[in-house]
């Protein structure tokens, strides 16, 4: 397999901006000072700039698949706009932003997070800050965040430690959610299967809505928080971690 190269020194972080139409789009976050752009293909048929700043924009001019890997400083901010083909973030980065139609997003742990797909899925490990995730029929799952916001249509949501509010909406997708703090919990569902699952200790204070089933709630109802769930004829529940 061929392969080009180039590195770009930065001071301190970077601010990564990456555009290609298809194909596999790889960023590691390490303890470097410089950022390293390959490609399957000769760089020349992609548009590599930077400044003094530490912005480096790569944009891919090529029409048909392949990859790009790049390795950047920790803590680096990212945006990536794609068509297609996997965005693979691996790492510690800043604030995040992912736009692709069809390609699964990976990432392993930001700062704060956007991430937009229309059919692939979305997956990430922790967020510190905001996670924001919206996909149509692909699937949603965090690990962990300080608060997330997150719609699907038909994909599934599956949303562990979350530590602040959380709002979560689906049309038909089963949609789960670990609380680890007082925070806020309001999912809107027409027929997805709700869970809710609340730490030791923890006394939310339900408004639970199902047409379908009579909820059930599983834990001691208190004034700590608030947890509000609206389905049309999905299950709900809200039990112990």
């Amino acid at each position: 397999m061929s392969m080009d190269a180039i590195t770009i020194p930065v001071p301190g972080t970077a601010e990564l901006h990456v555009s290609t139409r298809s194909g596999r789009v790889s960023i590691t976050a390490e303890e470097r000072s410089d950022v390293s752009v390959e490609s399957d293909a000769p760089l020349r048929d992609d548009k590599v700039e930077s400044d003094a700043t530490g912005r480096v924009a790569v944009k891919s001019g090529r029409g048909g698949s392949g990859w790009l890997e790049i390795r950047c400083p920790a803590g680096s901010d990212v945006a990536i706009g794609t068509v297609s083909g996997t965005v693979s973030l691996r790492g510690q980065f800043g604030a995040v932003k992912v736009l692709t139609v069809s390609g699964t997003i990976e990432v392993d742990r930001a700062e704060a997070l956007d991430a937009r797909s229309v059919s692939g899925s979305i997956e990430v490990e922790r967020c510190s800050g905001r996670c924001s995730l919206t996909t149509k029929s692909g699937k949603a799952i965090c690990g962990g965040a300080a608060e997330a916001q997150v719609s699907t249509l038909s994909g599934q949501i599956r949303l562990g430690e979350m530590a602040g509010n959380v709002r979560a909406q689906s049309a038909s997708g089963r949609i789960e959610v670990g609380m680890m703090g007082a925070g806020d919990v309001s999912v809107q569902t027409m027929s997805g299967a709700v869970t809710v699952q609340v730490p030791s200790g923890l006394k939310p204070h339900p408004r639970l809505s199902s047409l379908g089933s009579r909820p059930r709630f599983d834990v001691e109802e208190g004034n700590d928080c608030e947890i509000r769930v609206q389905s049309l004829s999905g299950r709900i529940e809200v039990v112990p971690a």
